[in-house]
């Protein structure tokens, strides 16, 4: 009898090492797994975070290294064919400083909705010295509509989409085209258009 209570003794210790040995086995595998759920978690916020930031750098203006002055990711270099003189608003014609600063830009600009581009036609034309750049506002509320980025000479806009989320209807605005001395990258002037926003849906 006493060998028999000694060997279930001996199961029992045995059985209960076993199940201990389990709880610290799963205590352990339990830390693991969560070491690695963290990790993991880490890794996607650093993907995200690296993808956001490309994004942004590829969506957003870009700074020239030699005059740090931030030029329009949409300013294409060239000028703008088939305008008619209906189309456009007309050669703006403004005294700055030492010469004359030409700019064209489409009369009325149209969107197929207010999410969709429509053309604004902006052009700084070859003959110019200076860079610039244009903002709209609407012309009873003053909300910005746009806001581009620097343009050089020879460089032009077309396709533009709006800022705000407007209704369908047409909207008197006024463009201001400012320009900015390519040297010291002061602001010398600026003309102020009346053109027309219109939102067909």
């Amino acid at each position: 009898m006493e060998e028999m209570n000694d060997t279930q003794n001996i199961q029992e210790k045995t059985a209960e090492k076993a199940l201990a040995a389990g709880k610290v086995n799963n205590e352990n595998g339990g830390k693991k797994g969560k070491k690695k759920a963290l990790l993991l978690i880490l890794l996607l916020l650093i993907i995200a975070g690296a993808g956001g930031g490309y994004w942004w750098y590829t969506h957003n203006q870009v700074m020239d290294a030699t005059t740090k002055y931030w030029f329009d990711r949409l300013a294409q270099d060239g000028s703008l064919q088939g305008k008619t003189p209906t189309e456009v608003q007309g050669i703006l014609n403004s005294v700055v400083e030492e010469g004359m600063f030409n700019v064209s830009m489409n009369a009325k600009a149209i969107f197929n909705d207010a999410k969709s581009e429509g053309s604004i036609g902006l052009e700084n034309i070859p003959e110019n010295r200076y860079y610039c750049r244009v903002v709209i506002r609407r012309d009873d509320t003053n909300e910005v509509l746009y806001e581009s980025q620097g343009i050089k000479p020879g460089q032009y806009i077309d396709k533009i989409k709006l800022k705000q989320n407007l209704p369908a209807g047409n909207y008197a605005c006024t463009a201001q085209v400012i320009a900015t001395d390519p040297e010291s990258l002061d602001d010398i002037g600026q003309v102020q258009v009346k053109i027309q926003v219109n939102v067909l849906n």
